[in-house]
């Protein structure tokens, strides 16, 4: 929907074939997630809960589905070919699909994870909302760069977290790699990018609440980043690590 605003100069409507299609899809590929995750019992509250309730899995995922399938009639070819190939990438995430002997799910590949998510997160929010409009993806690069160099640090962010049972597990992320201060180094130079490409969106596009939207949420993610450090909760991650996402496109919506 952010995005959405950017290229028609107003806030789209909430419901719409292309939102329900994202939604729909985002709900089946979480639940195939959890439903054939292993975890051992007392990682997490949320993975406990899941394994306690797994019949609630199949249940949200037919119904992702079936939504999926109705929204896909109102989409354009391009969303629905560039969908077929996230939809690939993000199952291929975590089914054993890949002709390896052990490393088999995308999310087995340390580094590669990193910029799957990502990517994927980017293309579903920027590049469909274009097609969908039928806009130029030439116009419109310095919104992509901005949502990707955005996600970078907050996979990092969950990359350390899981730091010990990605070793355990011998996934090879990023902080696994080159340690915990280069990747909070790496954090920080993703957060000075992001605010140039703010302002080199600015250049182009004039609109001073998003310039100004751009630099609070460098601050907000910094202060997240920080407050990573000590806290390590489930609902912290959730809720205020992957929220500022949210908090991105709520800063260009109600502006």
């Amino acid at each position: 929907m952010a995005t959405e605003k950017l290229l028609t100069g107003y806030a789209p409507s909430l419901c719409s074939a292309l939102h329900g299609f994202v939604a729909a899809n985002t709900l089946s590929i979480y639940n195939i997630h959890y439903y054939i995750k292993k975890i051992p019992p007392g990682v997490s509250d949320r993975a406990d809960w899941s394994a306690k309730h797994r019949w609630v899995h199949p249940l949200l995922i037919l119904a992702g589905g079936l939504l999926s399938l109705f929204c896909l009639f109102f989409l354009p070819l391009k969303v629905i070919a560039v969908s077929v190939g996230l939809g690939l990438l993000s199952l291929g995430y975590s089914l054993p699909v890949l002709p390896f002997p052990q490393k088999k799910r995308l999310k087995d590949w340390g580094i590669l994870k990193l910029i799957l998510l990502s990517l994927v997160w980017t293309c579903v929010t920027v590049l469909m909302p274009m097609f969908d409009y039928g806009k130029s993806f030439r116009a419109y690069e310095v919104e992509f760069l901005l949502r990707f160099v955005l996600m970078l640090p907050l996979c990092i962010a969950f990359d350390i977290r899981d730091m010990e049972t990605d070793r355990e597990n011998s996934i090879y992320t990023l902080p696994n790699a080159i340690g915990l201060q280069a990747s909070f180094r790496l954090m920080d130079a993703c957060l000075v990018v992001f605010c140039a490409l703010a302002v080199w969106q600015y250049l182009r596009y004039p609109i001073v609440s998003r310039l100004v939207g751009g630099f609070v949420i460098t601050l907000c993610t910094k202060a997240m980043l920080l407050l990573s450090r000590k806290v390590n909760t489930d609902v912290f991650y959730l809720l205020c690590v992957d929220g500022m996402m949210f908090l991105y496109a709520a800063f260009i919506l109600l502006a």
